[in-house]
């Protein structure tokens, strides 16, 4: 794992992008949960907040062995090796910190 490649796929526009379709679909999940901190997260994301944004792509580019997945040994990076499943499952499991890092319980954000 390199820090260098996990900066590098946080900047890849591509991989912006498909992450940014992982979120909104989740966001459309989690628009009618129970929970009013994940509600309002879901809020967020659909009005393209840039705080919530952006701690998504932080994760995801720091999640476990993408770094290594894109890196192809060069200096260089191919973010099509992350495969859609890789980014539902990074958006579904960063869901609950980013709710918490935003979001209080009752759905009010944090200061």
């Amino acid at each position: 794992m390199s820090y260098h490649t996990q900066a590098l796929l946080e900047q890849d526009g591509t991989f912006q992008g498909r992450l940014f379709a992982a979120n909104i679909q989740q966001a459309d999940y989690f628009k009618d949960s129970q929970l009013a901190d994940e509600k309002a997260l879901a809020a967020a994301i659909m009005r393209d907040d840039p705080g919530p944004a952006a701690a998504f792509l932080r994760l995801a580019c720091a999640g476990p062995g993408i770094s290594d997945k894109v890196d192809k040994g060069d200096g260089t990076i191919d973010q099509s090796q992350v495969t859609d499943a890789d980014l539902l499952s990074l958006t579904q499991g960063d869901w609950p910190v980013v709710t918490g890092l935003y979001f209080n319980v009752d759905g009010s954000p944090k200061p």
